[in-house]
């Protein structure tokens, strides 16, 4: 009798899945066919591919219309995608794919398309020369801010923010309202962020992914004027002293803001050897030639101790 009793059971499952495809089948549409839209969150005014996909071949040999907001597209018509364009912020596309069967059964298909604007803003805390026009770029084992910002029409203060490094989820999991994050820069030359911000209720509103690219820490040398201070254009390879002195600054590009302030070395070396001609700045020293005899390798290095790639090194020639 139990043995009898379980296998009524799987009979009877077997029998509410068949009916539940069958009705399916005769109103909206079978399990197997779905539409697919690229990008997932579209921006308003962006172009949208919608795809019809037909996993178990149920629409082999129907008719297929494409309509757009009730509207015919006629240049989609039996195709098995269409490029279409988002509509405005805030405002709601239909997106609907009628197929027409041998078997004069129909089934309709349809998505809403809702813009919106997710955008990943990426602070890099690292250095750069202030007289540096271009930005500061992240740097391994460095820290980075990251901020999301959604506009779906409205200003919203209540949705819940999942932040992903490759495959880490940061933060521990879900947070409501954070929409800022920080973390500490892979290893590698790129890693992949993500960000997906949902409603309280469980709707995913958008989901954005950048790379954030890694760069290794590099020096450039630039003369200092006593009248007009740190001359902005590098000096190239190497420097010819006119005078008997010169000062120079080393100016770290893409450092680590800590590091650059704290550093653990901080070494400037004449022929290979430990100058000791250095003020209250670590990044400037005062080169003199007295007791030199014909052109000198001045090298710079800053680093930390526990990050091995969070330093950087070079060197000039200097002549005179």
């Amino acid at each position: 009798m139990r043995l009898f009793f379980i296998l009524s059971l799987i009979l009877l499952n077997t029998s509410a899945l068949t009916a539940s495809a069958q009705i399916s089948a005769q109103g909206i549409a079978t399990p197997e066919l779905s539409l697919v839209v690229e990008p997932d969150f579209p921006r308003p005014g962006e172009s949208v591919t919608v795809t019809l996909n037909d996993y178990g071949g149920d629409a082999y040999g129907s008719n297929i219309t494409w309509l757009y907001n009730g509207q015919v597209v006629d240049e989609a018509d039996n195709r098995r995608s269409v490029v279409l364009t988002a509509g405005e912020l805030g405002g709601e596309t239909k997106i609907e794919a009628v197929l027409n069967k041998p078997s004069g059964r129909k089934d309709v298909l349809s998505t809403i398309i809702k813009p919106i604007y997710l955008d990943i803003i990426i602070e890099a805390q690292t250095r750069v020369p202030d007289f540096y026009l271009g930005r500061a770029l992240p740097s391994i084992g460095s820290m980075v801010n990251a901020t999301a910002l959604v506009n779906d029409g409205s200003f919203r203060t209540d949705l819940v923010y999942t932040w992903r490094l490759d495959r880490q989820v940061l933060e521990g999991g879900p947070i409501r309202g954070r929409n800022q994050v920080s973390f500490a820069t892979p290893r590698g030359d790129t890693s992949v962020l993500t960000v997906q911000a949902t409603e309280p209720n469980g709707n995913v509103l958008a989901r954005r992914s950048i790379f954030v690219a890694a760069v290794l820490p590099t020096i450039s040398f630039h003369e200092v004027s006593t009248l007009f201070g740190v001359r902005k254009t590098p000096i190239d390879n190497e420097l010819i002293l006119v005078g008997s002195t010169a000062t120079i600054q080393a100016e770290p590009y893409n450092l680590d803001i800590r590091i650059y302030n704290n550093p653990d070395i901080a070494q400037w070396k004449i022929n290979n050897s430990l100058s000791q001609n250095q003020g209250g700045n670590p990044y400037q020293i005062t080169f003199q030639t007295t007791g030199f005899a014909g052109p000198a390798d001045l090298s710079f290095q800053v680093r930390d101790t526990t990050q091995v790639l969070q330093g950087a090194r070079d060197n000039i020639q200097v002549k005179f």
